[in-house]
């Protein structure tokens, strides 16, 4: 079979036809799911460019460089704001991919090799999930640098110095895009363009750096003036805070996930199970992880320990032979034209394994593969072109084989995918589906934001759902839209200020949180307590037991009645929970306060629940939470939030102490539950009580 550049009307047309079927594949499922966070974060920040801000000066960049941004607002302003429009955007860039991927293949294999590879980028699609399937900075920054590979690889065939110019400049719309990815594979490709102008052994007149110097010149011409026009905005010494300085601060303290342990390699590893939402594919987790947990292959055998482990670490084996068996042909006979264009699919390769960094999860891993699959297959075809022809015929089939198995599931999980987001995600900044779970509650937020929110008034969503923000069109404060660690150090003062200066009246707080990046809490202390100190959980949506959870926060009113019992009782006992001040006695210990009773016609006014944090997972209740005077009974109320979804609240209560007015008591305050002690003393309390006298 003839590689290289045979039949080049052929294989132009075959690299358009297979971006026809990818963009095709992807029209059933493209507006199905969602993303609250990746997604919401590119599309928020999208929209705050089309509303006049500058990013980096005016709205604060957690580590990418502009591209992307810049690139969807300018489709937001050709397509309209909405996320079915963003998918749109996806579905493109994906198409673009998949052929030039096709077209890279082509020049180092056999057309029915390429064409292989082809359809496991098809799959790819699929197994990819979520990326490839929303808006995000990496599969743009990984569609720009596929295009450079390939007008490289057509430079090889004898291209003017117009060809590299050009491949430079895909190479800086990748650097703008994602500037890890951008810089590893653009570095890699001049060192291969150095590497094989050196080895060709050109005549003196073509010096062995020109064409790395004309690249390099393309690549700067795309990402100088960008640079240059965020220096005349005032925006450079914050771009590079935010998407170099602190990055690398984050990569030195944050704990990021790394590669699955090597060790135990045939048995069942417990660090790896115990990180499986992070190392486990995306698409199972959401649409098998159940019937996968609860199978014989998962709890009795070590079948996805090892699958994982040979997945994750197959880059880092292939990277290594391909070149070892490159350089071994080059030694023996030099740089053929055939070498040189598989010299720079490794460059390819090893430019996205250098800027594989962590977090080395499922999602970053499967932005690495497509190269590998690349380099993967031109180390088989290589090594059966010399088998005996039994041999070779006996390989393909096992290899179609196992290229038609991959595609059958693919398209099964792409039908799946389909029927689990039925939910419409409706108004005009929808337009896609998300599941059963989510949906409901996306609905209560967006109709909580309109009928309590003025409109135009900002509603900031925290810590990490800035797609609540952009369905409601409404923008952030302080120019955060999230809050997670390794962020500016000044980030909750300035949130701060712009609260008090904007008098932002709702926010909405999701109480489900992710668990690797840490409690809000505990990544944001100031802004925590400022919002227990002035606001309160207005509103809980919550419509399953163990489903997500969301609240919607009201301002406080300034100068609450009363006097509080909170300075009466030791320090112990008091808590700053979401988002109020309480007193948390241990369960069945009443907390005895010695309180004078005004006169007049005097209550006690409090709210009482259980710890918002401890909701889910929480095995204890029903609560019954008591006050006593002096040993006689006064009231009693009792709340399940473990088994009741609507007991999700801090419930007001006012207690009549009109018979105790003008004397001195002991008022007891006391939480008995029933169930398995909680694996906290303080779980549940009574929020901000206060003495009020007419």
């Amino acid at each position: 079979m003839r590689r290289g550049p045979a039949s080049r009307p052929l294989d132009g047309r075959l690299a358009l036809a297979v971006g026809a079927v990818a963009f095709g594949l992807q029209l059933p499922i493209m507006h199905r799911t969602l993303a609250l966070l990746d997604e919401g974060y590119l599309l928020a920040l999208a929209d705050e460019i089309n509303h006049g801000k500058v990013l980096y000066r005016d709205v604060y960049v957690d580590a990418p460089f502009p591209g992307a941004f810049y690139l969807l607002a300018g489709w937001f302003r050709l397509a309209g704001t909405s996320i079915a429009a963003s998918r749109w955007l996806v579905a493109i860039a994906f198409a673009a991919f998949a052929g030039l991927v096709w077209a890279i293949a082509r020049r180092v294999l056999p057309r029915a090799w390429a064409l292989g590879v082809a359809v496991v980028v098809l799959a790819y699609r699929v197994w990819a999930f979520p990326h490839w399937h929303i808006v995000n900075y990496s599969p743009l920054a990984a569609t720009a640098l596929a295009g450079a590979v390939a007008l490289l690889l057509a430079a090889r065939d004898g291209a003017r110095p117009a060809t590299l110019a050009a491949a430079g400049a895909l190479v800086g719309a990748g650097i703008l895009c994602k500037q890890d990815y951008g810089l590893g594979v653009g570095a890699a490709l001049g060192a291969a363009l150095v590497g094989a102008a050196v080895l060709e052994r050109r005549p003196r007149a073509a010096h062995p750096l020109r064409p790395a110097l004309v690249f390099a010149a393309g690549t700067a011409l795309v990402v100088l003036p960008v640079l240059g026009w965020f220096a005349a905005e005032g925006a450079l010494p914050a771009l590079v805070r935010q998407t170099v300085l602190l990055p690398l601060s984050g990569a030195m303290h944050f704990d990021y996930v790394g590669l699955p342990p090597l060790r135990p390699l045939l048995h069942q590893d417990a660090r790896l199970r115990a990180e499986v939402g992070q190392w486990f594919p995306a698409i199972l987790l959401t649409l098998r992880w159940d019937a996968i947990a609860a199978s014989r292959l998962w709890r009795e055998t070590a079948v996805w320990d090892v699958a994982l482990k040979a997945v994750y670490w197959a880059p880092l084996a292939v990277w290594p032979l391909a070149a070892v068996a490159w350089a071994a042909r080059v030694a023996r006979g030099g740089l053929a034209a055939e070498d040189g264009r598989g010299l720079f699919v490794l460059a390819w390769a090893g430019g996205f394994l250098l800027a594989f960094d962590r977090p080395r999860d499922w999602v970053h891993l499967m932005m690495v593969y497509p190269p590998t699959l690349v380099l993967a297959a031109t180390l088989v075809e290589r090594a059966t072109r010399a088998a005996p022809r039994a041999l070779r015929r006996t390989a393909a089939l096992l290899l179609a084989g196992a290229v038609a198995a991959l595609a059958v599931v693919s398209l099964g999980l792409g039908v799946e995918l389909r029927r689990a987001f039925t939910w419409p995600v409706g108004g005009p900044r929808g337009g896609v589906f998300t599941d059963a779970h989510h949906g409901p509650i996306i609905d209560d937020v967006l109709a909580w934001i309109a009928a309590h929110a003025p409109p135009g008034a900002p509603v900031p969503a925290y810590p990490t759902q800035p797609m609540y923000e952009f369905l409601a069109g409404r923008p952030s404060v302080g120019g955060f839209h999230v809050v997670w660690p390794v962020q500016a150090a000044d980030r909750d003062a300035r949130i701060i200020d712009a609260l008090e200066r904007e008098r932002v009246g709702t926010i909405i707080y999701s109480i489900s949180q992710y668990r690797h990046l840490g409690s809000f809490r505990e990544n944001a202390p100031r802004l925590y307590d400022y919002l227990v100190d002035h606001y309160a959980i207005a509103a809980v949506f919550s419509h399953e037991r163990f489903g997500p959870l969301v609240s919607a926060l009201a301002r406080r009113p300034d100068g609450a009645a009363g006097r509080s019992l909170l300075p009466a009782a030791p320090e112990a006992a008091r808590v700053r929970w979401p988002f109020t001040p309480a007193l948390a006695p241990p369960l069945g210990r009443p907390l005895a306060l010695r309180v004078d009773v005004p006169a007049g016609r005097p209550r006690l006014v409090l709210g009482y629940g259980v710890d918002p944090e401890r909701w889910l997972g929480l095995r204890t209740g029903p609560f019954r939470f008591a006050v006593a005077a002096d040993g006689a009974p006064l009231w009693t109320a009792t709340l399940d939030p473990a088994a009741r979804v609507e007991d999700r609240r801090w419930v007001p209560a006012t207690i009549d102490l009109a018979a105790l007015a003008g004397r001195t008591v002991t008022l007891e305050l006391a939480i008995d539950a029933a169930g398995p002690p909680p694996d906290a003393p303080a779980v549940a309390g009574f929020a901000d009580p206060r003495l009020v006298a007419d």
